[in-house]
């Protein structure tokens, strides 16, 4: 935000797409901003929680996809050829790589994050539930309906698993393999087609 309004000095005071003030740092905007950009990690942290089961291949692998993927899908929602973000500020070409640059750094740095605390010798793992739950907290507090919301599926989705035979529970999860695969070109497709109308 702050290197593409010191390179738009003329734009101060425009209201972003994300109802933000360009230009200007105040308390309450950068709390907003701060509280916006938390629940969009934790809405990714619940995402690739639900994904990083079906990733195959090693570790690195995993993570390269998974990064692709939550990069190409992120893009194509919030690169739009009719955002203020786009179409006002100059260089047309920086807002678009910083807004892809976000998930390209999140992803393998919460993936990493979050293997290492999954490992069963984790301090995560092996922690009393008072120390961790400061970090339960703050997962939960500001979005608590998702946790919710995913820790159903993920018990409805084992309980059908445990219903299905072996086989067919491996072609389940080759079929939503290849479901986010197809979400993933269409992604690809349309920011693509964004991002030539915006540049």
């Amino acid at each position: 935000m702050g290197i593409l309004a010191s390179q738009n000095p003329e734009d101060k005071g425009v209201i972003s797409d994300d109802g933000f003030e360009m230009g200007r740092i105040s308390l309450g905007g950068t709390s907003q901003l701060l509280l916006t950009t938390l629940q969009f990690g934790l809405v990714a942290a619940l995402i690739y929680l639900a994904l990083r089961t079906l990733a195959v291949g090693p570790a690195w692998f995993r993570i390269a996809t998974l990064t692709a993927g939550g990069t190409v899908v992120f893009g194509a929602i919030l690169i739009h050829r009719g955002g203020v973000d786009f179409t006002l500020l100059d260089p047309d070409w920086l807002p678009v790589i910083l807004f892809l640059v976000i998930p390209l750094v999140y992803v393998p740095v919460a993936a990493i994050l979050t293997e290492r605390w999954l490992r069963p010798t984790s301090w995560f793992s092996t922690a009393d539930i008072r120390k961790v739950a400061a970090v339960l907290l703050v997962w939960i507090g500001p979005v608590f309906w998702l946790p919710a919301v995913w820790l159903g599926i993920a018990y409805l989705v084992r309980r059908i698993g445990s219903l299905m035979s072996r086989p067919a529970r491996s072609t389940a999860a080759w079929l939503a393999r290849l479901g986010f695969g197809a979400l993933g070109v269409v992604a690809f497709v349309a920011l693509i087609a964004d991002i030539d109308a915006v540049t």
